[in-house]
């Protein structure tokens, strides 16, 4: 990638934090997402499973469904998701259905093995088995993403 297409990446990265932060001073973990489509946010959202009181509703569920929503389609075949953090099962399945070429994502799992439980399945071996080609880029930002986690405990 060149300089300029990494300089969008953090911005959009930047805008994804910013998500995080909401979810975090809402009582739920820092985790952000922003789906862009041509150089435009068109979804974005923090994880609020715990403050609304809905499983699904991470970051990533609900910057789909806003994207989904914007764009009118199930179809983001056009788009980039950037994630604070690596999706989950679910998250990751849905990214895979909407059919995203290229996730970003600022910190891993095992980043943050001491709050998460470890994976034995991957999200690379998730994106090999979705039938489709998706670009996988780790560690956008991961330091200032884990500064979001000092004072969390399991």
């Amino acid at each position: 990638m060149n300089y300029m297409q990494n300089l969008l990446d953090e911005k959009f990265m930047i805008l994804a934090i910013e998500e995080a932060k909401i979810a975090k001073a809402n009582g739920d973990w820092p985790f952000g997402a922003v789906v862009v489509s041509d150089g435009q946010v068109v979804g974005k959202g923090g994880a609020e499973n715990n403050s609304i009181g809905d499983v699904t509703a991470h970051a990533e569920m609900n910057a789909i469904r806003l994207a989904c929503k914007t764009l009118g389609s199930n179809n983001l075949q056009n788009c980039t998701i950037y994630c604070t953090n690596e999706p989950c099962l679910m998250c990751a399945a849905a990214i895979f259905q909407a059919h995203v070429p290229r996730l970003f994502i600022g910190a891993s799992r095992d980043d943050l093995s001491q709050l998460l439980r470890v994976r034995k399945i991957r999200i690379e071996d998730l994106a090999q088995d979705s039938g489709y080609k998706i670009e996988i880029v780790k560690g956008v930002l991961k330091d200032d993403i884990l500064k979001q986690f000092e004072g969390i405990k399991k």
